[in-house]
């Protein structure tokens, strides 16, 4: 009986121990990573910079009329979104004053005439009368003094009716190019205080518009004069072709960097309108390349994982230019090897791994 349950116990733990390398593998078998990963590649990268901006008249080609003083209005005659030409009526005003003013200019000019006219009579009568020896050389001197004074008086009086039908001129605004009425501020009938900061018409050439972005300072030495661009953000339609006409510079007020874009093609997007735009920066040819996804950051710095014989190898890298695919890796990496690019986040250094073949 005891022989028995001897042989039984062995026989258990002969079982038992027969098992243990089978759990090893296993155990082993679990701590293998299943990742995929690509060949690294050389060639060529463009930073691609996208920015928001918004469509404005080119230098010269927009004109925001305002009274010249405070004023009625008496006449707007082109409303929003009428052409007109060059020299076309934009806006009349009533200008009592003004009116008043060149009332009085004229008035004064038929007085001075008749006070010269007076004069030279005077001065043809003394000249006869002197030469008869009836009046003295004074008193024909101080005639011809007299017409002197009357011409100046005349040339003064004309002076002021020009300035006086000057400031009537500027009762009537006209065009100084030919465009579009792109607002109407003000109907006939108000009062304006005169000033520019109360705009009465905007008007604009809508064949010089371009698009006015705000950039980073990062980016700024990116976009040259002379790049290539387009609006993204016309939905159904085909890229609106664009060229950066200047380096980003602060505008007028200061503040931001603002990039300049010229339409390629006639447009007929509108004055005001908000656009995305992309500008093609500075292009690299040859260089190593992986796509976005496979950098990992790891605290301050920027790493990818290498798998080579069955590990992921850890490898601190340096990155240069990027677009919305690729990045340029410029140190610790050659083409050739491969790179993971899935399982890679939490990888350790080291890590057993076994590479999808069919994604390899």
């Amino acid at each position: 009986m005891s022989l028995h349950v001897a042989i039984c116990a062995v026989l258990v733990i002969g079982g038992c121990r027969r098992e243990e390398p089978r759990e090893e593998a296993a155990e082993s078998e679990s701590l293998v990573t299943p990742v995929a990963a690509e060949a690294v590649q050389r060639g060529r990268l463009r930073t691609v910079i996208r920015v928001s901006g918004i469509i404005t008249p080119a230098a010269g080609s927009e004109f925001i009329a305002s009274a010249p003083e405070p004023a009625q209005i008496l006449e707007v005659p082109h409303p929003q979104g009428d052409r007109v030409a060059s020299g076309d009526v934009l806006v009349r005003f009533a200008m009592p004053s003004v009116d008043a003013e060149l009332s009085r200019q004229r008035a004064d000019i038929s007085r001075a005439q008749a006070f010269l006219e007076n004069a030279r009579v005077t001065q043809s009568r003394s000249r006869d009368l002197a030469e008869r020896g009836i009046i003295s050389r004074r008193e024909m001197e101080n005639a011809d003094n007299e017409v002197t004074s009357a011409q100046a008086e005349v040339a003064r009086a004309e002076t002021a009716r020009q300035r006086a039908e000057a400031s009537l001129a500027r009762a009537t605004i006209r065009a100084p190019f030919a465009g579009l009425v792109a607002q109407v501020l003000h109907k006939p009938g108000d009062m304006t205080p005169g000033i520019v900061t109360d705009p009465i018409l905007r008007l604009i050439d809508p064949e010089r518009l371009e698009i006015t972005a705000p950039i980073g300072a990062a980016d700024a030495p990116r976009v040259l004069p002379g790049a290539a661009a387009r609006i993204t953000s016309t939905p159904g339609t085909d890229p609106v072709r664009l060229t950066v006409t200047s380096r980003p510079a602060p505008g007028s007020g200061g503040g931001d960097l603002l990039v300049h874009l010229a339409f390629v093609e006639p447009t007929t997007l509108t004055v005001d309108t908000r656009v995305d735009v992309e500008i093609d920066g500075e292009e690299r040819v040859d260089v190593v390349l992986v796509r976005n996804e496979v950098l990992v950051s790891q605290g301050t710095e920027t790493v990818v994982f290498v798998a080579a014989d069955g590990t992921a190898e850890r490898r601190v890298v340096t990155t240069g230019l990027r677009d919305g695919e690729h990045v340029e890796v410029t140190s610790n990496l050659r083409a050739g090897e491969f790179v993971i690019t899935r399982g890679q986040v939490g990888l350790a250094d080291g890590a057993a791994i076994s590479v999808d073949a069919s994604v390899r």
